[in-house]
């Protein structure tokens, strides 16, 4: 695409009617969800439904990932077996690990976006940073607070030692810093205050799984004319 992705929006793999309007939703960056969205003994049909989609039709304006299932599951072999030959620009890499995403190198050259979402992730995330083929990195906050056992607030101060750390880790080595979801649906005003303080953090973009995030995230990250002067 030639610029920065603001949006990331998360579409579950197996809904067709989400797969044909993507590129109507605006967002810069759509992942197209084999993982948390889908349900095991749906996994075959998400998977075929993507790959047959993604076999008709090509989009211009919108990069397209897939999340795939974690390195140690059942499904993460037969995931990238039937997408690697896609029209894709890479795989977000969920419970992503130095030793998952090398796994992953492995038997493909696409971009690799890693989930950081476990305390060993955080630990190791500038080790994760490092490698080649990881293009940006992606906060999980939902899971990572759930890993730690603290509850998961609107004011996100539970999350913001890791927030930070990510950006400073992106930063030192060039790569996209992709900011949690949103997950209050309706709730804009928080989701505008959320992003906001994301930026301000110093991330490059915001991930979402809903439609209706993306035009405020698209918004808050675009430049205005003052900061691409300076």
């Amino acid at each position: 695409m030639g610029t920065l992705s603001r949006s990331y929006l998360f579409i579950p793999g197996n809904t067709p009617g989400m797969l044909q309007n993507l590129d109507v939703f605006e967002a810069d960056t759509v992942i197209l969800d084999l993982e948390d969205s889908v349900v095991s003994f749906d996994k075959d049909a998400a998977r075929t439904l993507v790959r047959n989609f993604l076999e008709k039709y090509t989009f211009e304006h919108t990069e397209i990932f897939i999340r795939i299932n974690d390195a140690s599951s059942p499904f993460f072999l037969e995931d990238v077996a039937a997408t690697k030959d896609l029209p894709i620009q890479g795989y977000v890499l969920p419970k992503a690990l130095p030793k998952d995403i090398q796994k992953l190198m492995t038997l493909t050259n696409k971009c690799i976006i890693p989930i950081i979402e476990s305390a060993m992730a955080v630990l190791k995330m500038e080790d994760i940073a490092m490698l080649d083929s990881v293009s940006g990195l992606l906060l999980g906050g939902e899971d990572l607070t759930k890993e730690l056992g603290i509850n998961r607030t609107l004011l996100g101060n539970e999350i913001l030692f890791t927030r930070s750390k990510l950006v400073l880790v992106c930063n030192a080595y060039n790569k996209d810093s992709i900011d949690t979801p949103w997950v209050d649906k309706d709730n804009l005003d928080g989701l505008l205050d959320d992003t906001m303080n994301a930026k301000n953090l110093g991330f490059t973009s915001k991930s979402s799984i809903h439609p209706n995030h993306v035009e405020i995230i698209n918004t808050a990250f675009t430049p205005s004319e003052r900061e691409i002067l300076e």
